[in-house]
C-alpha cells in the first residue's frame, strides 16, 4: 500500500490590535479592516495558508464595562460596537474574502458580529474564509463571559456546533476564549475530527497562564495542532480619552500570548508576548497520527458505552409560529364529525327497530 499523503502547510497567528480611537467617535472599522486586509496580504507573502485573527478583532472586542456613574457613556460606546459590527454576509467580509483570495489562504477572523435579522442583536463569532474567498460558515460562541453578557446573545445549536470543516488543509475548526473550558463542546469538535484547531483569545495579560494550559491541553486530549491568536496592543496605540470602565486604562493590559502548538501540546513557535507580529509555525497533518497510540478518543480510548453526548441538531429562532389552541374549533371538521356520529345514531336506531 503506498504511503498515505497528508496536507503540509505554514500556518501564521496574527498579534494585532484594531484600531480604537478616543471619544467621542471610539471604533474605526475601515482602519482595523485595512490592517487585516495588510495583515493577511503579508502573512501570504510568506507563504501562510491558514492565517488566524484574535477574538472580536473586528471591529474590536469589548474591553469595557458598565459603570453606573456613567451610564449615558455606556449607551453611547454599546451603541457605536453594534454600528461599527460586521454583518455575515456583507460588504466587510467580501473585502477580506478578496484578500484571502489573493493571498490563497484560509482566514478565520474573531468577529463582533451583528445580526442581520434582529435590530441590536450581536454575537462573539468566528468567520471562516477559503483561499477562493468564500464564506466557510461561522461559529456563535455558546456561552458568553462577564461584559460579554451585556452585549452579545450565547450561539445558537444545529450549525453553529457542526463547526469544523473538512477543508484542503484538513479539518479545521476552533473555540472562543471560554470555549476551551467547555468540555462537552470541545469533546464535540474531538468527535469529528478536529485537526487544526483555532484558538481566539482577548490577549489580556491576567489570562496567560490560563490561555497556555487550556490551549495546550486541548492539542494534546483532542490530538489536534493549535493556532493560538491573541490581541496586543502596545501603551501608545490605547485611547487616552476612552470610556471609564475600560482595560484601555490599564497600562499593558493586552499582551499578546499566541504561538503554533502540535499535537502533543507542545509550542512549535511562540508563545509571544508583548509585541505586535505574526507567528508562523509549519503544520505536517501526519504528526496527528503519530500521538494516538495511547489516549485516541475517537478510538479504542473511548467508552461510548458508559458516557456520550446529546448535541442539539435544531436551530432556534426568536419568533415562531404559536400552534393552535387546542380550544379552537374546527367548523368544518366538527361539522363532519356531527354529521357521522347522527349517521350512526340513525343507523342503530335502524336495527333497533328491526329486532323488534
Amino acid at each position: 500500500m503506498a504511503k498515505q499523503e497528508f496536507p503540509r502547510f505554514k500556518a501564521a497567528a496574527v498579534q494585532a490590535a484594531p484600531i480604537v480611537r478616543d471619544a467621542p467617535n471610539w471604533f474605526d472599522l475601515a482602519a482595523t479592516l485595512d490592517k487585516a486586509v495588510s495583515f493577511i496580504a503579508e502573512a501570504g507573502n510568506k507563504g501562510a495558508r491558514l492565517i488566524v485573527f484574535p477574538e472580536a478583532w473586528l471591529p474590536c472586542y469589548p474591553y469595557f464595562c458598565l459603570d453606573l456613574a456613567d451610564r449615558r457613556g455606556f449607551n453611547e460606546v454599546w451603541a457605536q460596537l453594534l454600528w461599527n459590527s460586521i454583518e455575515v454576509p456583507g460588504p466587510e467580509v467580501e473585502v477580506l474574502g478578496r484578500a484571502a483570495k489573493k493571498a490563497g489562504a484560509y482566514v478565520v477572523m474573531g468577529l463582533n458580529e451583528r445580526d442581520r435579522v434582529y435590530p441590536g442583536r450581536m454575537y462573539n463569532s468566528i468567520l471562516y474564509l477559503g483561499p477562493g474567498g468564500e464564506i466557510i460558515g461561522v461559529h456563535r460562541k455558546i456561552c458568553i463571559t462577564v461584559q460579554e453578557r451585556l452585549f452579545h446573545t450565547a450561539g445558537d445549536g444545529g450549525d453553529n456546533l457542526k463547526t469544523v470543516f473538512d477543508t484542503g488543509i484538513g479539518k479545521l475548526g476552533g473555540s472562543v476564549c471560554g470555549e476551551h473550558v467547555q468540555y462537552l463542546l470541545l469533546y464535540n469538535w474531538i468527535m469529528q475530527g478536529i485537526q487544526v484547531h483555532c484558538s481566539l483569545w482577548p490577549g489580556d495579560g491576567v489570562l496567560a497562564s490560563y490561555v497556555d494550559i487550556v490551549s495546550r491541553s486541548l492539542c494534546r486530549i483532542g490530538h489536534t495542532f493549535g493556532v493560538l491568536s491573541c490581541t496586543y496592543m502596545a501603551e501608545k496605540d490605547m485611547p487616552k480619552k476612552f470610556y471609564s470602565n475600560s482595560t484601555f486604562n490599564v497600562p499593558g493590559a493586552l499582551r499578546g500570548g499566541s504561538g503554533i502548538v502540535n499535537p502533543n501540546g507542545e509550542y512549535i513557535a511562540g508563545p509571544v508576548y508583548d509585541e505586535e507580529t505574526i507567528i508562523y509555525g509549519d503544520i505536517d497533518l501526519a504528526d496527528i497520527d503519530k500521538t494516538r497510540f495511547a489516549n485516541n478518543l475517537t478510538g479504542y480510548y473511548a467508552r461510548w458505552d458508559l458516557f456520550n453526548i446529546n448535541v442539539s441538531q435544531e436551530t432556534y429562532q426568536p419568533l415562531v409560529p404559536m400552534p393552535k389552541s387546542s380550544s379552537a374549533m374546527d367548523t368544518a371538521g366538527l361539522e363532519a364529525r356531527i354529521k357521522q356520529l347522527e349517521q350512526q345514531i340513525a343507523a342503530l336506531s335502524r336495527e333497533e327497530k328491526a329486532d323488534k
